[in-house]
């Protein structure tokens, strides 16, 4: 099945350690502290209107989560064993498809 709206990516990317993004489109990225990162979008998104993917590059069991900030900032924290750490991920910024 062709995706039918192909405007539902708002922004996606490759982030390494130290916040700088490997590549990116819709968004801008930074670390702000030990395992804590920004995702500054381009266009707003509200949190009931878009859905965050995270997943890090790593061997190591290490989990995220994201918190929406503000309609344009999401801010990702990642941990290995409940303790904050730096980690490389991926992202995607998926919008609720207009009609819905």
């Amino acid at each position: 099945m062709a995706l039918e709206n192909a405007d539902i990516i708002g922004a996606a990317g490759s982030v390494g350690t130290n916040g700088t993004a490997v590549w990116a489109t819709g968004a801008v990225s930074a670390r702000t502290g030990a395992g804590v990162y920004t995702l500054t979008l381009d266009a707003a998104a509200d949190a009931a209107d878009c859905s965050i993917l995270i997943t890090p590059r790593t061997t190591a069991q290490i989990g995220c989560y994201v918190v929406h900030t503000s309609d344009t900032v999401k801010t990702v924290h990642a941990l290995l064993v409940a303790v904050a750490t730096d980690t490389a991920f991926d992202f995607a910024v998926i919008r609720k498809p207009a009609g819905y």
